[in-house]
């Protein structure tokens, strides 16, 4: 090999060598270059799976979180449901109190009380008996339950099975079989019997319910008659009430009490004392009532022997009797405090019989002996 063919295979080598270092030297630098990416993407892998891992666990708290608010919101519909139940259950016994209410109120014959009851365009209908019609408005119905009162002199009411209450969109229902037992002013010795079907429907105003509709349904009457013995009976306790009603009022001072059981022309006749005279009016028999009471500072009563007791009858029902006592009251003097005394009275007292009531139409008020009370004597 000559020296050109050599130097031109050095040349070459010296090309080979040098071609191949750059491209060691390119590898190299793509090596570490895509050593770095790797560290990089280790990293970033790193990173994402340390926010998967935390986000994992962020759901597993999520979801347990969750799973807990689902047994709050479950517990919490139980407790609303029992809520409803029992306000339910609570409006419904509201609702059969004011029924019963209701039937109290006819019982005693207030139409006062009746009333506020109802809302203003209530309507009441009766089926069967002389008020048979349907009654709307509030003055209307009264007017009605005031004719029914005018008819009986008193009104019992009973039912053999508890009412059954419905509730339909807020509309409370009321159906019962209601017994009336009851007297009449005209025939006081009979006793009637009248069943209704009674329905009653009520609306919650205010929170208090009212009645919107009435039905009072005759479905029976009777009449329940006692012997006339025992029919006297009856009103020869009625009177001995009366007249031991009245020296109740007397002890207790009570001058409205004592004179509603007098007539405006009943008469008092006072025998002996301070008080003596003839007392003919209403007025009067008040101011010397007044009188008497202003002397004593308290009253006192009783009866050593029952009241004799003289009735007369008219077609088997009272109409008038006298009631003859010996009563003997302790009082107490407003002067001076420390001193009691006795006054016994002969007591007659004369009652007719006004709407099945016993009025006092005269009165003897005789006083046959009255002393200290360490001093009291006997009746002669």
């Amino acid at each position: 090999m000559n020296g050109k063919a050599a130097i031109g295979v050095i040349v070459v080598l010296v090309i080979v060598a040098a071609v191949l270092g750059y491209a060691y030297s390119a590898e190299m630098e793509l090596s570490n270059s895509l050593k770095g990416s790797n560290s990089s993407l280790d990293q970033k892998v790193g990173s994402l799976s340390s926010q998967i891992s935390a986000l994992t666990t962020n759901y597993t708290a999520l979801e347990s979180s969750y799973g807990a608010l689902q047994t709050e919101i479950s517990q919490l519909n139980g407790s609303i449901h029992q809520l409803n139940t029992s306000l339910q259950n609570n409006q419904t016994n509201v609702v059969l109190s004011q029924a019963f209410t209701h039937w109290d109120y006819i019982a005693v014959e207030n139409a006062t009380l009746l009333t506020p009851q109802y809302t203003p365009n209530a309507t009441l209908k009766w089926i069967g008996g002389p008020l048979s019609g349907t009654y709307t408005g509030l003055n209307s119905i009264s007017s009605t339950w005031n004719k029914f009162f005018g008819l009986w002199s008193a009104v019992w009411f009973y039912t053999e099975s508890p009412p059954v209450v419905t509730n339909s969109g807020g509309t409370y229902t009321v159906n019962a079989t209601v017994q009336w037992v009851l007297t009449s002013f005209a025939t006081p010795q009979q006793v009637n019997t009248i069943v209704t079907n009674y329905t009653i429907e009520m609306h919650y105003f205010g929170g208090k319910p009212l009645i919107i509709m009435e039905v009072w349904h005759i479905v029976g009457v009777g009449v329940v008659s006692y012997p006339a013995k025992e029919v006297e009976s009856l009103q020869t306790d009625a009177m001995m009430n009366a007249s031991f009603s009245h020296w109740n009022n007397i002890a207790i001072e009570n001058v409205s009490l004592v004179m509603s059981q007098y007539m405006q022309n009943s008469s008092l006749q006072w025998i002996g004392g301070k008080l003596a005279g003839n007392y003919t009016n209403y007025s009067q028999i008040q101011s010397v009532w007044t009188k008497f009471f202003g002397l004593w500072n308290a009253v006192w009563f009783y009866s050593e022997a029952p009241p004799l007791i003289n009735m007369n009858f008219t077609q088997g029902s009272a109409v008038s009797g006298t009631v003859t006592a010996d009563i003997q009251f302790v009082v107490q003097s407003s002067s001076n405090t420390s001193s009691f005394d006795y006054i016994n009275v002969v007591y007659t007292i004369d009652f007719s019989v006004i709407n099945g009531s016993f009025i006092i139409t005269h009165e003897i008020f005789d006083n046959v002996g009255i002393g200290p009370l360490s001093q009291v004597s006997a009746f002669a």
